[in-house]
């Protein structure tokens, strides 16, 4: 029996990219993804084609590495619904809406190659490893602002590195959830189609809050928020 791909999970390894520091990783991430903005179209293809080999050095089989970018697909695919929807509203329909434009196809590469960036982060780093790196640079602003002498007072706790630590975070565990859902609604025979993510698309919903809810009573019970 195969094992279940999940989306951005962290697998523990001994790659070169498992041992950057994850300070080191994020700030690459941030600079990369700017960067994508404004590649053309031959240097983001490039792109998506180069970051296999990393991927497949660091253990990441190509299945594993087409579960990461699907939700790309998927939102791509939303967006070129709307699209069609949009267009055939306002000038009527015509063959050419069918066709996806020179600009859609370049969001949708730059969508996709943002995404196997942001999955070699996941992949390769602990949530723990990503809480402490960011805390870390908050912890070292607040230092130099508090020589200053209109902040003597400031405090020095990373609360708002922890807050965004834990939204990253919630990413991956998000998209666990939905597999979770996904598998138990199968497991119980349900329909295929528009029914199942509008029944699971709530439940999601729902199981977001309760875990949200149970990481913030830990996070008080502890007093790092």
């Amino acid at each position: 029996m195969k094992e279940k791909v999940l989306i951005f999970r962290y697998r523990k390894g001994n790659s070169i990219l498992h041992r950057i520091p994850a300070l080191i990783k994020l700030f690459v991430l941030v600079l990369l993804t700017i960067t994508i903005m404004f590649l053309p179209l031959y240097g983001i293809c490039a792109g998506i084609v180069l970051l296999v080999i990393p991927a497949l050095l660091c253990g990441f089989s190509v299945r594993e590495q087409f579960a990461d970018i699907k939700p790309a697909l998927f939102y791509a695919f939303f967006l070129y619904l709307i699209g069609i929807f949009t267009q055939f509203f306002s000038i009527g329909f015509t063959i050419a809406l069918l066709y996806p434009g020179y600009e859609y196809a370049l969001y949708l590469l730059r969508l996709i190659l943002v995404m196997q960036l942001a999955a070699l982060l996941f992949r390769t780093t602990t949530s723990i490893e990503i809480k402490e790196a960011i805390c870390d640079v908050e912890i070292a602003i607040r230092r130099v602002l508090s020589t200053l002498p209109f902040a003597k007072n400031i405090s020095l706790g990373a609360k708002f590195g922890t807050s965004v630590a834990l939204m990253i975070s919630f990413i991956p565990a998000l998209f666990e959830l939905w597999e979770k859902i996904n598998c138990a609604y199968r497991a119980r025979g349900g329909e295929r189609g528009l029914k199942q993510f509008r029944v699971l698309f709530v439940a999601l919903i729902a199981l977001s809050f309760h875990y949200a809810e149970k990481k913030s009573r830990a996070l008080c019970a502890r007093e790092l928020v």
